[in-house]
């Protein structure tokens, strides 16, 4: 890594503000990482919706279960544009092979319910270890993590995102509608809310989830190898010279 380049300030944090710091990377690259997100997501979500038209859970099952490989997209933009690169589309879908050959099966099988998923997402796309390696890289990585607390935490805002929107409309129906919309001849119309609404709270909750295990696993690296103090011997280096 070109620690020079990068965008933040390096220093050891607590694991709450390494995830505030996550936070606020979304926040401040919120535009291209949006573009990027829709552009690849959308097109599939809204295919799998199709394929799978006449039920309204088996869509949002299996978009749960492409997570992982969406979490590569944003942890890809995130990771180039914290050392100052700002990936354009193309360069992105140029990446996408590579992508899927990082340990995505294993995380789609094996690991899909790895409760630290984006703490250690970083482990075997970046530094692209499997097997032994990234269990002992991951079990270093892990200590003091709050990265399951992360996920629990996600979870649930997510699924308070989902259900208020269906709160939503019931608050802005009319009370003398007696909700004909929610009657059995117009279930397609809860079924089309549901993905809708599904995709919103994924898009909303998702970025900001791997960037906060992203900025985990920085801080956990800056810990372990002192990124602060060989930052600051460089600094008096390029001043001497």
């Amino acid at each position: 890594m070109q620690l020079d380049r990068i965008q933040a300030v390096v220093r050891p944090r607590d694991s709450w503000e390494a995830i505030d710091l996550g936070f606020s990377m979304v926040q401040h690259w919120w535009r291209p990482l949006y573009k990027i997100w829709f552009l690849f997501t959308l097109p599939i979500c809204l295919l799998i919706s199709w394929l799978f038209y006449y039920s309204w859970w088996l869509p949002i099952l299996i978009i749960w279960w492409l997570k992982p490989w969406f979490d590569r997209i944003v942890l890809h933009f995130l990771s180039h544009a914290l050392f100052d690169e700002q990936l354009s589309i193309k360069q992105t879908w140029q990446a996408l092979p590579k992508l899927l050959t990082t340990n995505l099966f294993t995380a789609l099988t094996l690991r899909r319910f790895d409760l630290a998923r984006s703490l250690n997402l970083p482990v075997w796309q970046l530094e692209n270890l499997a097997g032994k390696a990234a269990s002992r890289r991951m079990n270093v990585l892990k200590a003091s993590n709050p990265a399951v607390k992360l996920l629990l935490a996600c979870l649930i805002f997510s699924v308070i995102l989902y259900f208020s929107m269906f709160g939503l409309i019931y608050l802005m129906t009319p009370i003398n509608s007696n909700f004909e919309f929610m009657a059995p001849e117009n279930y397609w119309w809860l079924k089309f809310f549901s993905l809708i609404f599904n995709f919103i709270a994924l898009s909303i909750i998702e970025p900001l989830y791997v960037a906060a295990g992203f900025a985990l696993y920085l801080n956990s690296r800056t810990h372990l190898e002192a990124w602060d103090i060989e930052l600051a011997f460089r600094s008096i280096a390029r001043q001497k010279v």
